[in-house]
């Protein structure tokens, strides 16, 4: 069995991992920057809790939500949303981690490959 260091306990001394103290945009942009160069132009930007990706110049496609616990929500917009100018969105397709999410986000929508 194979033991991280970061989860190791030694009895009497309690270990304190550092935060992240990026802000949500700033590692959503940097999990973007880590998958590569795109192959279609990718923006985030901040909405309320949320961050939404869309392609270059376009509406927003899709909207990550911080859930708690490092775990994070991915909902496409709605097809109804397209055509009649509203700002609905799907129910929840993916909770999971941050880079998990970005990454299903980006694939759906042919950003990048799978």
């Amino acid at each position: 069995m194979r033991m991280q260091p970061d989860i190791l306990h030694v009895p009497g001394e309690h270990r304190v991992i550092p935060q992240d103290t990026r802000s949500f945009i700033e590692r959503v942009r940097d999990y973007i920057d880590a998958l590569g160069r795109p192959s279609l132009p990718v923006w985030a930007r901040v909405n309320g809790p949320h961050v939404l990706l869309s392609l270059w110049q376009g509406d927003a496609f899709a909207r990550l939500t911080p859930l708690g616990g490092g775990q994070y929500g991915l909902a496409f917009r709605a097809v109804e949303a397209r055509t009649s100018h509203t700002n609905a969105w799907e129910p929840l397709l993916l909770v999971d981690e941050l880079a998990d999410v970005v990454e299903h986000a980006l694939v759906a929508v042919d950003a990048i490959a799978d």
